[in-house]
């Protein structure tokens, strides 16, 4: 008998979703990533979505995006270290949505 998850990772890469869903993944490590390369304060970033091989994360302001960009290589490394093939390979800061109060 073989063990479960290999059944459904060859049925994952069957119907063409396995880096999708390693992917995904990505988005779930993020804030323990950030964390611990960015320290306690990266919970301010969120990420948005996946753009091919681009994680995309909003940041509160141009500082966090500049932390991003300087520590991106990092980043990308530990990702792959917590995800394994989620083929992330940039990292891209957008502006994190305002909320407006009514």
């Amino acid at each position: 008998m073989r063990p479960l998850g290999r059944g459904v990772e060859r049925l994952l890469r069957g119907l063409g979703i396995a880096a999708d869903v390693e992917r995904a993944r990505a988005i779930d490590a993020w804030p323990l990533v950030a964390a611990d390369v960015l320290g306690p304060d990266a919970a301010s970033t969120t990420v948005v979505g996946i753009d091919g091989e681009v994680l995309v994360v909003a940041v509160p302001t141009s500082g966090w995006s500049a932390e991003i960009r300087l520590r991106e290589s990092e980043l990308v490394a530990r990702l792959a270290g917590a995800v394994g093939r989620s083929g992330i390979r940039r990292i891209r800061t957008v502006p994190a949505q305002r909320s407006s109060a009514p």
